[in-house]
């Protein structure tokens, strides 16, 4: 058996979607309504680190004929190479903001690096939506920025968590698990998820025992092995994360 969190496991996630009648959207796609499916599934990719592993699971799914969404952070994953290779496979990219944790929560300066970092992107593609990262370690949640501004304002039509219907079954490997237990921020406002899955195994019952018509599913490049070696560091790198985020949660922070 394909031991979980790697590649292989992702592609098997992936043909249990193709196989299972589900159409896989780019969260712009999902946004513009440009499906006639009645299953379907958003695919996004958050590169927190790591991007030559975002460029293996772009070419993964293009192989598969699926186009998905892949939003990169600024500095640290933004390089423009692989940026521009996964937009030629078809997928779309966007900007991964974290602008009121590096400003300490100076709403105004914060505002300002959004504008300076989405330009950036935009120097080499079409950013027209954009996804908060979690920064487990500030106080601030970075989606707050916009109960004072507008995305919109900027061209952005739609943030990959404020913009989604609550209709769809959210699912994310924040943790190293599609369960909520290790998740601090990775979680759609205002709604209760009802449906369980700790391993891909189980995430790929729910798709083959067709249990929803819609899907969310957020996969971190970083966490997906492409190597055994990998595989190891990966697992004990999430056993002390979630270790820490179990000490601030008990503290109540963030």
């Amino acid at each position: 058996m394909t031991a979980d969190f790697t590649m292989l496991k992702y592609k098997q996630l992936c043909i249990a979607l193709l196989n299972s009648d589900y159409h896989p959207l780019t969260l712009l796609a999902y946004l513009e309504g440009n499906t006639n499916s009645t299953k379907l599934v958003i695919l996004r990719h958050d590169v927190d680190r790591k991007p030559a592993n975002a460029l293996a699971m772009a070419e993964l799914e293009n192989r598969l004929g699926i186009q998905s969404t892949y939003y990169f952070r600024y500095p640290y994953t933004f390089e423009p190479k692989i940026i521009k290779k996964i937009l030629d496979f078809g997928h779309e990219v966007g900007y991964h903001y974290e602008v009121l944790s590096k400003s300490k929560g100076d709403y105004n300066k914060a505002i300002d690096l959004f504008s300076k970092e989405l330009n950036e992107f935009r120097k080499i593609c079409n950013v027209q939506t954009i996804c908060m990262h979690g920064s487990p370690l500030s106080g601030y949640d970075n989606r707050d920025i916009w109960k004072i501004y507008d995305f919109q304002d900027f061209g952005i039509c739609g943030e990959a968590y404020l913009s989604v219907d609550r209709s769809v079954n959210y699912f994310s490997d924040t943790g190293r698990s599609w369960n909520w237990k290790n998740k601090m921020r990775d979680f759609i406002p205002n709604k209760r998820e009802t449906m369980l899955a700790n391993s891909t195994i189980d995430l790929i019952n729910l798709i083959e025992g067709g249990k929803a018509n819609k899907f969310y599913i957020l996969a971190h490049p970083e966490r997906w092995a492409c190597k055994y070696t990998e595989w190891i560091i990966n697992y004990i790198k999430d056993l002390v994360i979630n270790e820490g985020k179990g000490i601030l949660r008990d503290l109540d922070y963030g």
